[in-house]
């Protein structure tokens, strides 16, 4: 195991009756990582979630925390801050108070909550009950119950659901900051454009398969993929294959992959015009992945 490897999943299945929910799932997060769980509904994400939570205690495989499984131990909750679907207030309760409850749970310092309430920018609206806050005040209020004890790493479950572009602007420079403080954080969500602009790694799970593991700077990377429709493959190939910035990954009789760090107007200006083009589109790796 290597040093930065933080949290190791090893073989993790879950069955509920015949189906699989997730299907030895294997992957790694590293250490002051922000990690991206993708996938769509059905695919495994908020299964994995409350297996990390303990809402799930029966399942297959093993998770290590450090290099040690976590199985008949607490170490990861005592280490961990969870907000998982939305987080649940007292509503006649201030926010204020509604931690100072939390803490004594946790055996957290109470000068601890003016602290987190700053961090997540609710700290004037402390003594409001929770009942008057808006989703994203709650939301950013989850947030702070999930840090209130120091934990080392945290793990949102679609924190951004609900949110208008501004809730989601002030979550995401939220989650930002936390792991510019050293937390290591794993993002549940189903929005590709949330993750490539927070994470560092993505994880993409399908039908409880993992299908992607790959850090955001090589998905980057290798996001140049093109799809050309066209009636004449076979033409448009051979021209293709002369040019060193265009390298052909797949195809068939209708249709041309390609990855290219040229311009789609380049590209289609090296295809000659008897092989008929119907259409060219960018092909980022994610979006492949969820057709």
């Amino acid at each position: 195991m290597k040093m930065d490897d933080f949290i190791h999943f090893d073989n993790v299945s879950k069955y509920f009756g015949d189906n699989a929910a997730l299907e030895k799932v294997c992957f790694k997060i590293k250490k002051n990582s922000i990690v991206g769980l993708l996938g769509p509904n059905g695919s495994g994400k908020s299964t994995l979630m409350r297996i990390l939570s303990g809402l799930i205690i029966s399942w297959d495989g093993d998770i290590y925390l450090e290099g040690d499984s976590i199985r008949g131990s607490n170490t990861m909750l005592k280490r961990s801050g969870f907000l998982i679907e939305d987080p649940s207030f007292y509503e006649y309760l201030t926010a204020q108070q509604n931690l100072t409850m939390f803490s004594r749970l946790t055996n957290t310092d109470p000068v601890e909550i003016k602290k987190v309430l700053k961090k997540v920018d609710l700290l004037n609206e402390k003594d409001k009950k929770v009942s008057e806050y808006s989703y994203g005040m709650k939301q950013r209020l989850g947030i702070a119950q999930a840090i209130l004890h120091d934990p080392d790493i945290l793990f949102f479950d679609e924190p951004n659901n609900g949110l208008d572009p501004n809730g989601i602007s002030t979550m995401n420079q939220t989650m930002d900051n936390l792991n510019k403080e050293g937390k290591t954080i794993f993002i549940s969500t189903h929005i590709l454009e949330h993750v490539k602009e927070l994470c560092t790694h993505v994880i993409v799970l399908r039908d409880g398969k993992l299908v992607l593991d790959e850090s955001m700077e090589d998905l980057i990377k290798n996001e140049d993929r093109y799809i050309i429709k066209l009636n004449n493959t076979q033409i448009a190939i051979d021209k293709l294959k002369l040019h060193s910035a265009i390298k052909v990954v797949d195809s068939n009789e209708k249709k041309i992959i390609v990855k290219s760090t040229l311009s789609i107007h380049d590209i289609i200006s090296i295809i000659p015009l008897e092989s008929e083009i119907n259409s060219i589109s960018r092909d980022p790796n994610i979006s492949r992945l969820f057709r």
